[in-house]
């Protein structure tokens, strides 16, 4: 990624933290592809370790904090995890903020989760907060947490949207395009949930690593200083509906299968559609990836049946890279 191989020599050490997820795997990848001195957290290298941080956060610049133990489905059965995932996450700032030089951290929260459902979509990072869902509150409780270090560590917030794209994996709870290119690879029927009418903004996966990558630009880096948080939306600023979707990866796949229709569950929103206007501003960040062009990159990478993914990235990689 050019912007990526631009921004090498602009910070000297970063770290992500979630390396392993399918959005971390992607940034991670970016970054060491770009030789940035990264180091790559995942739930086997530890990143508290004795109630410290692991050594290469002691020195990062940049901490992308894109690790979680739940999802929407997940949240609303286990909120044992999200106040697992909440204290850690706590406990790590606390350390982070007693360092020397304390890096900036960037938290991708939830776009669809934690705006008001009662606010007309498309939702302004402005627009009232009020989560409907065990997720979304969850979500919203480490945006609190992180902002109320803000004084201390320079914060970002990335509300991200529907991220999709090759290589995620299909899971409970997981993005509803990976359970359908899965099934369309299969000549399975399409299970839509809840109303076919309803709307989401899907945001291809490389233009979120791109938003990622962008926080650590000279642009990013003046934007957001101790006391000066930066929350900003990551979508595609596009509203597609779920049976407009369904028809895309038909179209995709060349294939015409049934749409099985199931209820909708109590933490669904009938509409996500961010407004993505305030990343441009401030980053200069558009999201590039058409649905159609994103959704064929996903379908070239979907295989005959579900596999599980590759072992993640290691800490002896970031150890190398470091």
């Amino acid at each position: 990624m050019k912007l990526v191989r631009e921004q090498a020599r602009s910070l000297q050490r970063v770290a992500v933290v979630g390396a392993a997820g399918f959005v971390g795997r992607r940034l991670a990848a970016a970054l060491l592809r770009a030789e940035v001195n990264t180091a790559c957290l995942t739930r086997r290298s530890r990143f508290m370790l004795d109630n410290d941080v692991a050594h290469p956060l002691h020195r990062a610049d940049i901490v992308f904090y894109l690790a979680s133990s739940i999802n929407p489905a997940l949240g609303e059965r286990h909120p044992e995890w999200a106040a697992a995932d909440h204290e850690l996450f706590s406990t790590l700032l606390e350390r982070l903020s007693g360092l020397d030089s304390p890096p900036t951290v960037v938290l991708t929260s939830s776009g669809g989760t934690v705006y008001s459902p009662s606010c007309p979509a498309p939702y302004a990072e402005t627009d009232p907060l009020r989560p409907n869902g065990s997720y979304g509150a969850a979500k919203l409780a480490l945006e609190h947490e992180l902002l109320n270090h803000a004084d201390r560590l320079p914060a970002v917030v990335l509300r991200l949207s529907n991220v999709y794209g090759p290589g995620q994996a299909v899971g409970s709870g997981q993005g509803v395009l990976a359970y359908w290119l899965a099934a369309a690879a299969r000549r399975e029927p399409l299970t839509l949930i809840g109303n076919p009418d309803n709307t989401r903004d899907y945001v291809y996966v490389d233009d979120v690593v791109e938003a990622l990558c962008l926080v650590r630009s000279p642009v990013g880096r003046a934007a957001v200083a101790p006391g000066s948080p930066l929350v900003l939306n990551i979508g595609s600023g596009v509203s597609t509906s779920l049976s407009e979707l369904a028809q895309v990866v038909q179209d995709v796949a060349d294939v015409r299968l049934p749409v099985r229709l199931l209820p909708g569950r109590p933490f669904d929103r009938d509409h996500v559609w961010l407004d993505v206007r305030q990343a441009e501003r401030t980053l200069g960040w558009r999201p590039r990836t058409s649905l159609l062009d994103g959704v064929a990159a996903a379908w070239q990478a979907t295989p005959s049946r579900p596999q599980r993914l590759a072992e993640p990235i290691s800490l002896r990689k970031a150890d190398h890279a470091s």
